[in-house]
């Protein structure tokens, strides 16, 4: 099971950003590693967590020209501004810690999960 920490709501952000990306794509970005040895390091950790993602059906995995790209399912995955979107039982969903963030909204088998987006930004560098 995915565990949902900063690391993996990066990644979908990521990836949401960039479709058909690659892992790789995705470590540079997010680490912005120094050298050869780093990039291969953080790459080899986010491929960890790319296949709890794909396994979970979170991120759709396709093969093109011997490279491995990714995307986000779309039916499980949302963003918006202060969750504008969100109706909870016919009334609008209002955190006060959330007001004004740009937010994601997962769909999980157990329930939903709200993160704020701008809280994680520039947090891997």
């Amino acid at each position: 099971m995915v565990k949902f920490d900063d690391l993996d709501i990066s990644i979908i952000s990521f990836v949401a950003d960039h479709p058909n990306c690659t892992v790789t794509d995705c470590a540079k970005s997010l680490f912005s590693p120094q050298n050869t040895e780093d990039l291969q390091k953080k790459d080899s950790m986010l491929r960890h967590r790319f296949k709890a993602l794909v396994l979970e059906k979170f991120l759709l995995e396709e093969k093109e020209q011997n490279r491995r790209i990714f995307k986000i399912d779309s039916k499980l995955i949302h963003f918006g501004p202060e969750l504008r979107f969100v109706n909870i039982g016919g009334e609008k969903f209002i955190h006060k810690d959330l007001v004004k963030d740009y937010c994601i909204l997962i769909n999980t088998v157990d329930g939903v999960i709200i993160r704020s987006l701008d809280k994680l930004e520039n947090k891997w560098k």
